[in-house]
């Protein structure tokens, strides 16, 4: 277990996200001349591995997966749920054009601030907003319980939902939920990405015997990597996750299945399959017809 982890599994969320942010704070002040004006600043970057380097990548990453694996139309309106930082967001400026239309939802109040101030001007059809959900890891004194949570859109809204390293940081009723909302505002026949991990016989035959470099404890119907604080990484039941879609209305069409089980995974997605992503689909047009409809409104 690294250095990063054992303070992790030790201290309170609220002192580890000091001692997360303040180096990364200091490096900002001293490279601020080498700041990209569309790039956060490293102490901002919370959603994922920090650096300029690996965020160009993850941003070259992103967009091949939507524009060539789950061949996003060019018009789609779409909801991004835990947009965090804009680093799959901002490839999607140059991709989606003039009638498509972005929302993304996300519990870090400065980083919707930020994807508000340094993406929205570029194209005011990509909106961000900020929605106070608990997470004891990420956002300890947020109002809203994940699983009263409401999406705030008419139905059949979203040609396209992605939530990228949200699943794995939830419990199972809360995701169950969240699979319920998402079937709501999905248009028919829309898809829906997003990123676990997963658990089956195989990854639990490999963590056993340590193929798997990931040492999970196990919880009620979840397992984690700190029982100190579990959101900081859930994983979830394979089968349990396909009988959640069902309920939800929603199919799986497949499954790419992520690095961190050993599995070989497309070289242009090393870092954003390291987790496993699930693709799946909403209910089929009635009649073969689409969803149709204006895009919705920001709350």
């Amino acid at each position: 277990m690294s250095i990063k982890q054992t303070i992790k599994n030790i201290v309170p969320a609220p002192v580890f996200s000091v001692i997360r942010d303040v180096p990364w704070a200091i490096r900002d002040f001293v490279d601020r001349g080498a700041q990209d004006q569309v790039m956060p600043p490293l102490r901002l970057m919370r959603d994922g591995p920090r650096g300029r380097e690996v965020w160009t990548q993850n941003g070259r990453e992103a967009l091949h997966f939507y524009r060539d694996v789950l061949q996003l139309d060019r018009d789609a309106v779409m909801l991004d749920i835990g947009s965090g930082m804009g680093r799959k967001t901002i490839p999607l400026l140059s991709y989606l054009d003039d009638t498509a239309r972005y929302i993304g939802l996300d519990i870090d109040r400065d980083q919707v601030r930020w994807c508000s101030r340094n993406i929205t001007p570029r194209n005011f059809r990509f909106t961000f907003i900020h929605v106070d959900l608990f997470n004891k890891f990420y956002n300890h004194s947020g109002a809203i319980p994940p699983s009263k949570f409401v999406l705030p859109f008419p139905d059949n809204s979203f040609d396209v939902v992605s939530l990228w390293s949200v699943f794995t940081h939830m419990y199972p009723d809360d995701v169950a939920h969240y699979l319920a909302e998402i079937g709501r505002v999905l248009r028919p026949g829309g898809r829906l990405a997003s990123s676990y991990y997963l658990i089956n016989d195989d990854t639990l035959a490999g963590m056993k015997n340590g193929t798997i470099d990931l040492t999970l404890y196990p919880g009620d119907r979840y397992w984690t990597n700190n029982p100190n604080i579990p959101e900081d990484l859930t994983a979830l039941d394979e089968a349990w996750l396909r009988g959640a879609y069902a309920s939800a209305g929603l199919t799986i069409e497949t499954i790419l299945r992520g690095g961190w089980t050993g599995a070989k995974v497309d070289p242009e997605l090393v870092n954003m399959n390291r987790q496993d992503i699930v693709v799946g689909r909403g209910a089929p047009p009635a009649g073969g017809g689409g969803g149709g409809g204006a895009p919705p409104p920001p709350p």
